[in-house]
């Protein structure tokens, strides 16, 4: 069988397992989003032999398109049909190619409020978690991926409409830093940057990485760690065809560490298998996902909010609250998808495409939810909306509608499953006076994080400070999961910070036991 065409020399596919099945390195890294191309990265520019383990496709940049039929099955886990289970459900979407989830999120990036980062320190007893000792990381990590201002001529008028009702209102408008260079606005961000301006891991630390000596595995699933002598000593999986979906050989890769950097949801299923964190009885807890509300406003006038990059800015009034007000316009076909209606009414409303603009209300966490393994080797997310963030959410609702006919919308489609538009901010008040139940309320989120939380405590914490699994020597964790707390802001640039710090660390640890070793 030959080789796809566009992959680099290092990128290994299922066609490549045909005759090797074992393959041994320094590190193994399972996942190349924001936190395990940042942890093997670093690893590898500090001498080490990293292995990536991808369970997606490498999906060149050039092919990246705003087609649904195309694009969604290739870089998104189950095409995007995934749930979290409770009251309601909760569809949310993870990135499942090189690259990860940053491959098709927005490129924002916050870094965490003060106070958040002064509550991990304290919880922990580590200064250096603190927002003063996480700055280095944080700084290293802007630098990487070119985190910066967005280009005024690439701002959309979308954004436009959402700056100029908040500064009507009095409200606080901040513009976004993104991981971006010279983008110029296509407003395909969700599948993929076709001009390749959006730095996401695919264009900044895989090759990093790679040029640093790397190897990335695509195309397999990991199922299972290898334990020896109570030590993890790698990991095992299935590759597949990423057409069929089909599994075939398995693949075993050995090494001296083990990185874990599967995401919030399936790190902890991958880990479950094996019964780690048995004090605390943590892992898979403390699911956190900055759920989001979607308010369209319609407008009696063109807008036009292809033209321009998705997510210029944020209102920022009412964070302290924990709500964060964002635009989110997206291409055609998703926009159609997400409709509270199907048939004429929603061909009636798809005609208003370029009269729209899209945004969401982010709620904070108060609560938490949890992973466990569920039936047909899938995990299984629940989580409950509590009385107190339903109305926060219904609060987010109001401030949007009233942004957006506060600049002359002349409707709003709102996220209640039972009473979808209003006209007026009258409609708007006497609908949220009836959504007494929160299982008509339409959440989304893409915010996962926090269900292999790190701690100085074995009996509170599934990782220690160092990112290592407190019972299983040679593991360790490098994504979202690791978050001890919500953070209430976009994770990535975070997650890549915590990363940054955990493969640093661990490279120091390896270096330390081969210089003891060679004496």
């Amino acid at each position: 069988m030959n080789r796809p065409m566009l992959i680099p020399d290092g990128v290994l596919t299922h066609v490549d397992y045909t005759c090797k099945r074992r393959y041994t390195a320094d590190v193994v890294v399972v996942g190349t989003g924001a936190g395990g191309a940042a942890a093997g990265a670093e690893l590898a520019e500090a001498g080490h032999d990293v292995l990536f383990v991808e369970e997606g496709s490498y999906i060149p940049q050039s092919s990246f398109n705003p087609h649904l039929e195309h694009s969604m099955p290739r870089l998104y886990r189950d095409t995007g049909t995934t749930m979290i289970f409770g009251n309601p459900t909760i569809p949310y979407v993870e990135g499942r190619a090189v690259g990860g989830s940053t491959t098709i999120n927005g490129g924002m990036c916050w870094r965490p409020p003060t106070r958040v980062m002064d509550d991990w320190a304290r919880e922990t007893g580590d200064t250096s978690l603190g927002a003063e000792g996480m700055d280095w990381y944080f700084s290293r990590v802007e630098e990487r991926i070119n985190a910066k201002p967005q280009p005024s001529y690439s701002i959309g008028p979308d954004n436009r409409v959402m700056s100029r009702g908040a500064r009507k209102l009095g409200w606080e408008y901040r513009e976004n830093h993104r991981n971006q260079d010279q983008c110029v606005g296509t407003n395909n961000c969700g599948f993929g940057c076709p001009t390749g301006a959006k730095q996401s891991t695919l264009l900044s630390y895989m090759p990093r990485a790679m040029g640093a000596g790397a190897q990335c595995l695509t195309e397999i699933r990991v199922e299972r760690l290898l334990i020896e002598g109570g030590r993890c000593v790698g990991v095992a999986g299935r590759t597949y065809d990423p057409r069929t979906r089909r599994p075939s050989h398995e693949v075993e890769v050995r090494g001296r560490a083990v990185v874990i950097a599967c995401g919030a949801i399936q790190t902890p299923y991958l880990l479950l298998r094996h019964r780690v964190a048995r004090r605390s009885r943590q892992l898979g807890k403390n699911l956190l996902l900055h759920p989001n509300v979607k308010i369209t406003g319609l407008f009696p006038f063109d807008i036009g909010g292809w033209a321009g990059v998705s997510q210029g800015g944020q209102v920022r009034e009412f964070h302290e609250e924990g709500i964060v007000l964002a635009e989110n316009f997206i291409p055609p076909g998703a926009m159609g998808t997400h409709l509270p209606h199907h048939g004429s009414r929603a061909w009636e409303l798809m005609t208003r495409y370029k009269q729209m603009v899209v945004g969401g209300a982010l709620v904070e966490d108060s609560t938490s939810g949890r992973v466990l393994r569920g039936p047909f080797g899938m995990p299984l997310p629940w989580y409950q909306v509590t009385k107190g963030d339903h109305a926060r959410f219904k609060k987010g609702a109001r401030l949007l509608s009233e942004l957006f006919f506060s600049v002359g919308a002349d409707a709003v489609l709102l996220p209640f499953s039972n009473a979808h538009l209003a006209r007026s901010m009258a409609e708007v008040d006497r609908i949220l006076l009836g959504q007494t139940r929160r299982k008509w309320l339409e959440l989304f989120t893409v915010h996962l994080m926090g269900t292999a939380r790190m701690g100085a405590r074995e009996d509170r914490s599934v990782i220690d400070l160092d990112g290592c699994i407190w019972d299983l020597p040679g593991c360790y964790v490098a994504d979202a999961s690791v978050f001890p707390t919500a953070i209430g802001v976009n994770p990535q640039v975070t997650i890549m910070a915590m990363a940054t710090r955990i493969g640093l660390r661990l490279a120091e640890t390896l270096q330390g036991e081969h210089r003891a070793a060679v004496a």
